[in-house]
């Protein structure tokens, strides 16, 4: 199951891009009907609670694209400076390899069966390119199939250049800098977004990751635009305007399970350490912005924000 495991990471960041737009051409300006949201517009966040030292939530994006991986000098000044480092989930490989048996079906279940023939064939066709050829396909679950599809195929050529995720580059810099270095969750947690969805949401979400295959290229480089524009509020837009026309499952897992609940989660573990002051969080861009984001969460725990880049 090589194929697969390399595939693990990114599931849950790509699959809050996995709807993608209607529009052919490439978006420029904010979705339709974004209206401002706290701390739409940011990627590095001063938060500071009163007799503490200082600390910084970073926005990430989970991509190998290059101009992601380049980061100001103000953002690695507050990398650098940092005693602890924490991140949504462990890269590690061998957290990686445990999350693999969650993306395949029980013994004597096979997706074919599930999706049915016609939407099986559509499926292998896009998801050669992944290295899965049809039996490996067969073992994995509807929602793994989804999310698998919602990130550009990996570099199967061994001698292609290898290109780094940010977030994996940085827990590996943190690590050899002797830095503490902290998990806000598990990959179990995180796969169990998908994983405790009803069956029929996840045909609903597999339907619209193979309808929506064709622009997978043209969303990225929108998200990664507002991304880069520090405009991460306009994400959050993105993927309301995507959902609208979606069923109230497919609404509840993209935003109350993906998003809310997380944030939640993820403020409640990292109190007790931004308490000791002096931690860098890097966490998906999209958990930032709003009045259910992070940033606003923490403000309503007391801490003050102030924006840095």
């Amino acid at each position: 199951m090589k194929e697969i495991s390399k595939l693990i990471f990114g599931l849950i960041a790509l699959s809050l891009v996995s709807i993608s737009s209607q529009n052919v051409a490439a978006k420029v300006d904010a979705p339709e009907n974004c209206e401002a949201r706290p701390f739409d517009k940011g990627r590095l966040w001063k938060v500071t609670l009163e007799g503490t030292s200082p600390s910084y939530i970073f926005g990430t994006m989970h991509s190998k694209d290059p101009r992601i991986l380049h980061l100001p000098g103000v953002i690695m000044q507050a990398f650098n400076s940092s005693n602890t480092a924490v991140f949504e989930t462990s890269l590690k490989n061998e957290d990686m390899a445990r999350s693999q048996a969650m993306m395949l079906l029980p013994q004597g279940q096979n997706l074919r069966t599930k999706i049915g023939p016609e939407r099986f064939k559509k499926l292998a066709e896009i998801a050669a390119p992944y290295g899965l050829d049809p039996q490996t396909l067969n073992r994995v679950k509807i929602w793994a199939a989804a999310a698998i599809i919602n990130q550009p195929p990996p570099t199967l050529n061994d001698n292609a250049p290898k290109m780094a995720l940010l977030d994996k580059e940085l827990e590996k810099t943190a690590i050899n800098a002797g830095k503490t270095v902290l998990a806000l969750e598990t990959n179990k947690e995180q796969l169990n977004v998908f994983d405790t969805t009803s069956e029929e949401v996840q045909l609903e979400y597999l339907d619209q990751s193979i309808l929506e295959h064709g622009r997978l290229d043209e969303e990225l480089e929108t998200i990664t635009s507002y991304y880069l524009s520090g405009n991460t509020g306009w994400i959050a837009c993105d993927l309301e305007e995507t959902l609208a026309t979606a069923s109230k499952g497919l609404n509840y897992m993209m935003t109350e399970k993906l998003v809310d609940a997380r944030n939640r989660r993820m403020v409640d573990r990292m109190l007790p350490t931004l308490k000791q002051g002096n931690v860098f969080v890097g966490i998906g861009a999209l958990h930032l912005p709003g009045e259910n984001g992070i940033l606003a969460l923490l403000q309503a725990k007391g801490y003050s924000i102030e924006k840095k880049y």
